[in-house]
């Protein structure tokens, strides 16, 4: 699974009009943090910013939400008998605080499928918007999290297709990176299609766990499930990728993909290797690609973070049995030869 990054802090709302989350939220007082975050964190900032705006919705709607709404729709299905019932009643829910028939479910042959038509909802910019898309696909997970927490288990497995009204996935797709299942672009609608037999699952709502604290919760502890359940060699991968894009720093590494830093090293030392390994590879490998475009060791030395040339010169001899200087002609001769 490729790290999950997403941008809140900028929102592109129309072409060339970039629109901070943060004056949406009202929430100049919260620090902003200074790029893209891991999926988890932006959950865990979404729920402040909500509370902080006084809106659940953080002002992204023209119709606000008071804070409490997920609460009472929570609340709801606790009786509702089983998962269909319950996609029910968070559909007509929504629908009321949204003033519009936004939401829908279909009881199809093979599926159980909730729809959100979006077209006409009153968002504070375009519906055909990069800011929309994110904010529906942010949405989808919360309601399958939602949807999750009334039947007492990760339905995850039961889940068929997800669908976006983004046009297509691209290099940042944050969001879309949460889903194990087929993600399809390009819809008309956002919906999430299950399994035809989670309609008769029962609810199994604890009457402890029936607020949106605990839907974020239950976001969260999906999202973490999944970054302890990648794959050794894929975490290893992603470990080097954000090394590899001049992120050196364990705790910011450690941010970047959504886990603690004892949990980055632990995985790490299950793998055979360690931070310090693969932080020098990463620079190895950098300092080569510069060195081979005949940029200057002492040059390479500072874009690197050495604190002085020699010391450069001492660990890329280390790493590669020769200094520096001797390596470039070498290259050099290679590609010319070649």
């Amino acid at each position: 699974m490729a790290a999950a990054l997403v941008d809140p802090v900028r929102l592109t709302v129309e072409s060339g009009d970039v629109a901070p989350l943060w004056r949406f939220a009202n929430a100049p007082d919260l620090a902003a943090p200074t790029g893209p975050l891991p999926l988890v964190e932006h959950f865990r900032l979404l729920q402040r910013l909500s509370l902080k705006a006084g809106d659940e919705t953080c002002h992204l709607s023209l119709r606000p939400l008071a804070i409490g709404t997920t609460d009472f729709v929570v609340e709801t299905l606790a009786d509702a008998g089983d998962v269909h019932e319950a996609m029910k009643r968070i559909a007509r829910a929504y629908n009321v605080v949204h003033g519009g028939h936004f939401n829908r479910v279909e009881h199809r042959r093979h599926s159980l499928v909730y729809v959100i038509d979006d077209r006409d909802f009153p968002y504070a910019f375009p519906a055909n918007s990069p800011a929309a898309y994110a904010t529906m696909e942010g949405v989808l997970i919360f309601l399958h999290a939602m949807l999750s927490l009334a039947a007492g288990r990760n339905l995850s497995s039961k889940l068929k297709t997800v669908r976006t009204r983004r046009p297509r996935r691209t290099a940042f797709d944050g969001f879309l990176s949460f889903w194990t299942t087929t993600v399809k672009t390009g819809g008309s609608v956002y919906l999430l299609e299950y399994d035809l037999d989670t309609a008769e699952m029962p609810v199994a709502l604890a009457q402890s766990k029936g607020r949106a604290v605990d839907v974020y919760a239950a976001v969260e502890a999906m999202i973490l499930e999944r970054e302890q359940a990648a794959d050794t060699t894929d975490f290893i991968g992603r470990v080097a990728d954000v090394i590899a894009a001049g992120i050196d720093d364990q705790a910011e590494v450690a941010l970047r993909l959504g886990v603690s830093v004892a949990t980055l090293r632990r995985r790490l030392t299950e793998a055979g290797t360690g931070f310090r390994q693969l932080r020098a590879q990463g620079l190895n490998d950098r300092a080569r690609q510069m060195l081979a475009a005949h940029r200057h060791p002492s040059d390479v030395a500072e874009t690197l973070g050495f604190s002085d040339s020699r010391s450069f010169a001492r660990a890329f001899k280390a790493w590669n049995g020769v200094t520096p200087a001797r390596w470039r002609p070498a290259v050099s001769e290679y590609v010319l030869k070649d």
